[in-house]
This record gives structure tokens, sequence and C-alpha cells, in this order.
């Protein structure tokens, strides 16, 4: 951590105008210039709250289009030079594929460290209380995401399913390769992995190509609109909280992998702060249209459930306040909320998104993902929420690790 900022005076802004400040910009793909002016916002935003500020500074691909080329270039690799390199290709594509099932099950891989390589940085903004027994995470994402066409005719089970049997053909690939290099003149062989092959090549340019043409979303619902609710809880939340504490992060590369998540909650593993039973999240992310949901349950290949303490206040509190009768529980067919790395390590946590009725985010990752396509009224009960559950943990005097 570093560059601490001095505090602020002026009165924080109001929701909707930061709400329209943050989506002026074209978009804020990580490390871009757009996105270190979005953080300026942000900083400013927090200074006036009166919120003291650090960067923590990470390296990140760009955006996840390299992690694609390299996985698929390695499979490809290893797939068709097995007659040349035996059992070095075996090993190529063992090694890429097992990394590729761990990134698209959320899991640290080896794509996270490869190069391209841009310098990006997440924004924390404390708020200290001497008396606090413990602290609330408050966070969201506020960078944007590639436009990919895998988004454009959604559907919930669809695209769990092509996620799932990429996952399956990647490692269909490693016993492939390994029987081929026993069988060299086997044609069979030979024709699975050329078909295997440009299955992935495919998979590339359907993920990839409109990015090339079209760039980076506006991101208004994925996640100005997180952004704008962790601020406002916080800015909420700073004088009614007795015994917490609040660290508000705002990550960034999200879009890539949740990278900014990673190294954040790398840092607290570090620092021996993940099993002590100190800290507690609540996630904003995708607050923009449909109706606002208190996820539950995750996951691509493996699943993640959102079975703790502060999920279960949250549904306890929506269950039982007539100002939140619109809201209810949710499940999301990735596991790609920042949360994530969180619940895995048993850190009492919620996420808060908005999903409309068919489990769905209308319109992330694609061109129409701005201001004008937004609702705000996930995001302000969002803000509501987020505060009753805060609150109403506050008062509890026993540790929260479970």
């Amino acid at each position: 951590m570093a560059h601490q900022i001095a505090l602020g005076e002026s009165m924080p802004t109001d929701p909707l105008l930061l709400l329209e400040q943050l989506t002026a910009f074209p978009h804020r793909g990580a490390a871009s210039k757009s996105n270190a002016k979005a953080a300026e916002i942000i900083v400013n935003e927090l200074k006036k709250a009166e919120f003291s500020v650090d960067f923590q500074s990470f390296r990140t691909p760009p955006t996840y289009l390299p992690v694609i080329y390299w996985l698929i270039g390695g499979l490809i690799t290893g797939l068709l030079t097995i007659q040349w390199l035996g059992w070095a290709s075996v090993i190529l594509v063992a090694l890429f594929a097992i990394n590729g099932l761990l990134y698209f099950d959320w899991r640290p891989s080896i794509f996270l460290f490869l190069p391209p390589l841009v310098q990006a940085k997440n924004i924390i903004g404390r708020h200290s209380l001497p008396t606090a027994k413990r602290k609330l995470i408050l966070m969201a994402h506020y960078d944007s995401a590639p436009v990919s066409s895998l988004y454009s005719r959604q559907s919930k089970d669809g695209f769990r399913n092509s996620i799932r049997a990429s996952m399956v053909l990647m490692a269909l690939a490693v016993p492939i390769v390994g029987l081929s290099y026993h069988l060299p003149q086997n044609n069979y062989l030979l024709v699975i992995r050329i078909l295997l092959s440009m299955y992935f090549v495919g998979q590339a340019i359907l993920g990839t190509a409109v990015f090339w043409q079209k760039g980076y979303t506006n991101g208004a619902s994925d996640n100005a609109t997180g952004v704008v609710a962790a601020l406002k809880t916080a800015e909420h939340l700073k004088t009614q909280l007795k015994n917490t504490e609040i660290e508000i992060v705002l990550t960034n590369a999200e879009e890539v992998g949740m990278v900014g998540a990673y190294y954040y909650w790398k840092s607290l593993q570090r620092q021996s702060q993940l099993t002590d039973g100190s800290l507690y999240l609540i996630n904003f992310d995708t607050l923009g249209s449909g109706q606002l949901k208190v996820i539950t349950q995750t996951g691509s290949m493996t699943l993640i459930e959102y079975d703790n303490i502060v999920t279960q206040s949250a549904i306890n509190i929506i269950q039982n306040n007539r100002h939140f009768g619109q809201v209810s529980t949710g499940s999301w067919h990735t596991a790609d909320f920042d949360s994530a790395w969180f619940v895995r390590a048993g850190i009492p946590c919620v996420t808060l998104s908005a999903l409309d009725e068919n489990g769905l985010m209308p319109h992330i990752h694609r061109p129409e993902d701005t201001l004008d396509h937004v609702d705000t009224q996930p995001m302000l009960l969002a803000i509501d929420l987020a505060k009753a559950v805060a609150l109403a943990l506050d008062k509890k005097s026993y540790t929260l690790s479970k």
C-alpha cells in the first residue's frame, strides 16, 4: 500500500450524479486512460466522504483475451506436434489444460501472470474506528468488460453448459494426446486431435473477435452501479457503526478474472486476517437492470454456496422487512464475482446483484450496457439492504467466521 491521500472537506456526490460521472467515459478497461480517470473520480468521492485512501498496485493481463490466446495456443501446439515433440507435447497439453480448468473455475492459474502484463491498481478507502471489533469490507469492481458475442443471446443454462463443455474438452485433450504418443499411427486419434483444435480455435474467435471490432463496454450496469452502491453504503454507515470499521475496496481487472480481488485477498492472507473471525464482506456487482437478488449460489464447474451469517442476515431482512418485498434470493451460472475468493476462504460474505426473470444480467458485456439502459432502483435498494445488514451485524458480540 502507498500514496496516502489527505482528507477532503466537501459534501459527497448524489448517487445518480456519481453514476453519470462514472459512465461519462467510453469505457473503464483495466489500466486504460479512462480507467485512470474513473479512479480519480472514485478517489475524490472517498476524500469528500472523509475516508483515507490507499492504492494497491499489481500486474495483470489487460483483458482476458491474452489468457484465451495463451490457453488455445498451448493446447493446439501440444495436440498438433505430438509426432515431433513426444512427451513434451503431452506435458504442454496437460499444463495448459489444468490451468485452463482452474481459470474457468475461477481459481489461481498461471494465466494471471503470463504476458502481456499491465500495471493496475485497486482503490482502498478506510474509515478507522478505535473501538472496532471487526472490519466490514465493501467491494465492487470499477473496470468494464470487453464486448463479447458470447453474451449476445444469453441463456442461463446454455452459457453454463458452454463453459462446462469447453472444460470437459480441455480435460479430454490430455488423454487423447497421451494415447497419440503411444499410438502415433492411429488415424482416429489424429482426426480427434484436429477436431479438438478446430473447436478451440472456434471458441477463441467467438469469444474475442467482437472486441477487436467494438472494444470495451461502457460498463454502466457492470459495474458503475456497484461502485456507486459501495461508495454510498460506506458514506451512510461511517457514522452509524459502533463496533465495525469500514474498508471500501474498489477492485480493478475483475473482468480479466477477478485479478484485483485476488491480490487484495492474498494481501489479507499474508496479514493472517482471513481466519480470525474479524472480517466480513458485502460485494456489489451489476445492479442496473432486473430485480435485486441476494446471491446464494454460483459456480461454473464446482459449486460455490453462500451459506454464512452475512448472507443469512440479508435473507432474514428481505423476508421480514416490507421495504425489501421485491428482493429475493438468486443464483448465477458462473462464479465470476469478486467474492468467490473470499467465500472459498471461509470469509462470511454476501453478493448483491440484479437479475431479470430469466436469471440473467441484461446487456452485460454488450455495447448496450450504457446509462440509458440502467434502472437505478436495484442499486438504491442494494444500498439500503447493505446498510441494514451491516447495522444488524454491528450489534453482534461474537466473531463472524462461521
